[in-house]
């Protein structure tokens, strides 16, 4: 039973953690709440057998940022219930719309349900940093989400006058860009007002992009033949590799087969 494997420098420093999936308490110290991924599949898996969930007759939606750093969390989804589909686009928001949410419930096995994870992303380095995090094979890491910092500086310009809105693309080269900014913009106040503004903004794509899989389980949820819609929002939380990323669960809530609510099912 391995429970600690460690590297250390020729002065005898700890310099890195090398267990797979080690625990990273600068995530939670940035973003008190958060789960690691373990702990967020147990706590799922528990609520949801409640309800009749299972791997055979589930099926799991997600809509996470197309970032490679977020896969980890499909896959531990997926040892529960079996391959996901996917309705994220940039910075995490679904950018499939209704239409991909029709799809989805169409594949939901006979009599079973489904369940929908969704929320932006943020990185915390090994500084306890948040908005970068270290990246495989880089020597320097980088802005995570890049999308949603590119964002976050196109809204504050806007706010501050600066830089005028841009305008509605006429073509897809870069309209989920355009798209991660124009939803921000509601939020460029509270983002300007924000003491620590890379872990509000988070928080602030989060509002958004709950409003926004509001409208598509409201319009598509009769697509869902028997079932339940579960929807799991929340930020999900990068960390340096060696380290268990982190996911906080900010709400979660049963739907029936018409969309609508039924039960908050989030635990304590």
């Amino acid at each position: 039973l391995p429970l600690s494997f460690k590297l250390y420098d020729n002065e005898g420093k700890e310099v890195d953690n090398l267990m797979p999936g080690a625990s990273f308490p600068k995530a939670k110290e940035a973003f008190p709440g958060a789960l690691t991924n373990s702990e967020l599949v147990s706590k799922i898996t528990e609520t949801l057998e409640k309800k009749g969930y299972n791997k055979e007759t589930s099926l799991v939606a997600t809509s996470l940022c197309c970032d490679e750093v977020n896969r980890p969390l499909e896959s531990d989804l997926r040892e529960i219930y079996d391959t996901n589909f996917n309705m994220g686009g940039l910075a995490g928001f679904p950018f499939g719309g209704a239409t991909s949410f029709g799809a989805m419930a169409a594949h939901i096995p006979d009599g079973g349900s489904c369940l929908v994870v969704y929320g932006p992303h943020v990185g915390v380095d090994s500084t306890g940093a948040v908005g970068t995090v270290e990246r495989r094979g880089r020597a320097n890491g980088g802005s995570c989400c890049g999308s949603a910092v590119a964002a976050s500086g196109y809204v504050g310009s806007v706010f501050k006058g600066d830089a005028e809105k841009a305008a509605l693309p006429e073509d897809a080269l870069d309209a989920q860009q355009y798209f991660v900014g124009s939803m921000l913009m509601p939020y460029a106040e509270r983002l300007d007002a924000a003491e620590e503004k890379m872990k509000e903004l988070p928080y602030a794509l989060y509002d958004a992009q709950t409003e926004l899989m509001g409208r598509i389980v409201e319009k598509s949820g009769g697509a869902v033949a028997d079932g339940t819609t579960a929807v799991l929002g929340g930020i999900q939380i990068n960390t340096p590799p060696g380290y268990s990323d982190y996911f906080l669960p900010l709400s979660f809530k049963l739907h029936d087969n018409e969309g609508k609510e039924v039960e908050d099912i989030m635990w304590a």
